[in-house]
Order: C-alpha cells, then sequence, then structure tokens
C-alpha cells in the first residue's frame, strides 16, 4: 500500500481567531487521521503570519506524538537556517524516544523574508546553514561526543543526549524544487518532497534529475509526492467546495510560484485558473475514484514512495467538514492504493 501522510492547516479558518481551538481542531484531526488509515502527520512552518499560524512545527509534531500510537509525526517542512542544530537535534530527538521512533524531520531552505527577519538570520546563507544543520543532525543522534568547523556557531567536544530512538536518527527528507536543490536532496537526503503545486511533466522532470543526484551520490531515492486534495461524494460537491483550495492557488499563481506548462497556455491572469484546470494533474481532487485514478496516474509517472495530503486550506472548510473529508478518503481511497 502506498503510504498516506496528512500535513494540516495551521492557520486558524474561524472568525473568532480562537488559536487554542485550532490546536484542539488539529489533534482532533491527527487522531482521525490514525483511525482511518492515514500513515503520518506532518507540520508546516512560517513566522510573522497574520493568520493566527502556528510557527511550531516540532513542538506540534510532539503533541501530535502523545495523543497516538501508530502514525508517524513530523515536519515538512521546517525551516533549517533558522535553528541552532544541537538545540534542534535534542528537540526531535526527544520526540523521537517519546514516540519510539515515530518522528521523521523534512527540512527547507525557506524563502519568505519575514521568516528570516524574525530570527535576525540573513537570506543569503539559507544554503549553507542548511547543510550544516543537516550534517549535525547526523552526527548529534549517534549519541557520542563529537565537533563541527561551522561557520555559524561554535560546536566542540558536543554529546547530545538522549540519542535517536531510531539507529542514525530519524529520516531527513529535504525539499528542493531548483536544480540546486534537487542536487542537495540527492547528496545529503534520505528522501525528497516533490513541489506540491507543479504539473506532471514538471515533477517528472524534477523527478528524474533527484533520481539522478541520489544514485551519484550511493543513496537510495525515496520521493515524496505533495498534493493539494479535495475529495467529494462526486465532482458537483467537489466543485461546490473547491473556492478556498482556488484561493491558495491563485495565490501561488500570482506569486510566480507555477512553472508554465501546457495547461496554462490560455492562463494571463490568475482569475483564469478554474477549478477543472488545476484538478487536471496539479490538484488530487474529485469522488473516491476519481481520487484513485489520480493517484494511479502519478504512481505510474513518477513512482513515488510516499504522498502528503492537505485537505484544509485557510479559507476552510471548517472542522466539521475537514473530519468528514478525512474519513471519506481514509476508508474509500487508502485502502485501495
Amino acid at each position: 500500500m502506498l503510504p498516506v501522510g496528512y500535513f494540516p492547516c495551521t492557520q486558524d479558518v474561524s472568525e473568532e481567531g480562537n488559536v487554542s481551538g485550532l490546536i484542539d481542531e488539529l489533534m482532533e484531526q491527527a487522531e482521525l487521521c490514525e483511525e482511518v488509515g492515514f500513515d503520518g502527520f506532518f507540520f508546516t512552518e512560517h513566522h510573522q503570519q497574520e493568520d493566527n499560524y502556528l510557527p511550531s512545527p516540532v513542538l506540534l509534531s510532539g503533541m501530535v506524538g502523545a495523543r497516538t500510537k501508530r502514525i508517524k509525526v513530523g515536519t515538512c517542512v521546517l525551516l533549517a537556517p533558522l535553528y541552532h542544530p544541537i538545540r534542534l537535534a535534542e528537540d526531535i530527538a526527544v520526540i523521537d524516544q517519546a514516540t519510539k521512533g515515530r518522528m521523521i524531520a523534512a527540512v527547507g531552505i525557506g524563502y519568505q523574508p519575514p521568516d528570516f527577519d524574525a530570527f535576525g538570520v540573513s537570506l543569503k546563507q539559507r544554503a549553507g546553514r542548511t547543510e550544516e544543520c543537516v550534517e549535525v543532525l547526523r552526527k548529534a543522534w549517534t549519541g557520542d561526543a563529537f565537533s563541527y568547523d561551522s561557520k555559524y556557531h561554535k560546536i566542540e567536544n558536543v554529546r547530545v543526549t538522549p540519542a535517536a530512538y531510531q539507529d542514525g536518527g530519524p529520516p531527513i527528507w529535504l525539499a528542493g524544487w531548483v536544480p540546486v536543490g534537487l542536487e542537495r536532496a540527492g547528496r545529503m537526503g534520505d528522501g525528497w518532497i516533490a513541489d506540491p503545486i507543479q504539473s506532471l511533466d514538471v515533477i517528472k522532470d524534477y523527478a528524474a534529475q533527484y533520481r539522478a543526484e541520489a544514485e551519484k551520490h550511493g543513496r537510495k531515492p525515496y520521493i515524496v509526492l505533495m498534493r493539494d486534495c479535495v475529495v467529494g461524494e462526486s465532482w458537483e460537491a467537489c466543485v461546490a467546495k473547491s473556492e478556498p483550495t482556488m484561493v491558495t492557488h491563485r495565490y501561488y499563481y500570482e506569486g510566480g510560484a507555477y512553472v508554465q506548462d501546457k495547461h496554462l497556455e490560455a492562463v494571463k491572469t490568475s482569475g483564469d485558473l478554474t477549478f477543472e484546470l488545476l484538478a487536471k494533474e496539479r490538484l488530487i481532487a474529485g469522488s473516491p475514484d476519481q481520487c484513485l485514478e489520480q493517484l494511479q496516474m502519478w504512481k505510474e509517472a513518477i513512482q513515488p514512495d510516499y504522498v502528503m495530503l492537505r485537505m484544509r486550506q485557510p479559507g476552510g472548510p471548517a472542522q466539521k467538514e475537514a473530519l468528514e473529508d478525512i474519513r471519506m478518503f481514509g476508508e474509500k481511497v487508502i485502502p485501495n492504493l
């Protein structure tokens, strides 16, 4: 069975701006994901957001780990340049121990200036800091004392305790959506996280580049496919509740994030985007059978090892419908993958 993880919307979607209520909703979603067959529950990271975004993916992963018994927990992705790697290694190792090896650390270099401004970190250092972070994490999780010639920190004869529960530490997945990022994932990562918004041909090309780099560096390729998902009893039901997803993707388009492809030839502005157009390859959308067909298309094209889905956007749906969507996908799609 192809494992499916869930990455939730960590912005408050209510008009009240109830952050504590959002945390309760996330825990409820995680418990349901475990009940209906999802493989993991993962958190993203941003800072200085205006929508009550929860900025602590490692802490939230531990909270979910304490509320569940089977599913993996982790980050997808944490912004590695913003952390002291020793502190990060300690926090992740504790969660890995507490969950008896269910932790996954997926990291990225970041791209939004406000994230870096909050910590006084230069955006120009993001690649170097990320590579150092990955190298330090792996040394730290052995439990042995070590030194590291860091450009950004003083790390001399340091021992991180406890050691990680998993031998060698939790898997480290790397996001990368440009050639240098794909090379980094192939050279350093235990997996590569695919761009969540590009079409199949673009992702297929990225996957080929990543696999070549992984094989060149003696690593076994491992591909994590990220997608937004809108599931419903029928196509019409999905169209009726598609607006929050459309708002998110119009934002991506307006920000220049889309790579031009055959599906966008007639699109001149974000207003030209339609749900039907995005559903061709950018989303997993439709009835359970339609979602299965789309996942089968991706499976044949890029052979992913893991699928990561977001089924709730900052604009909704409300918690009741979000839980219904999770249950529908878990009961009617996941068993047939």
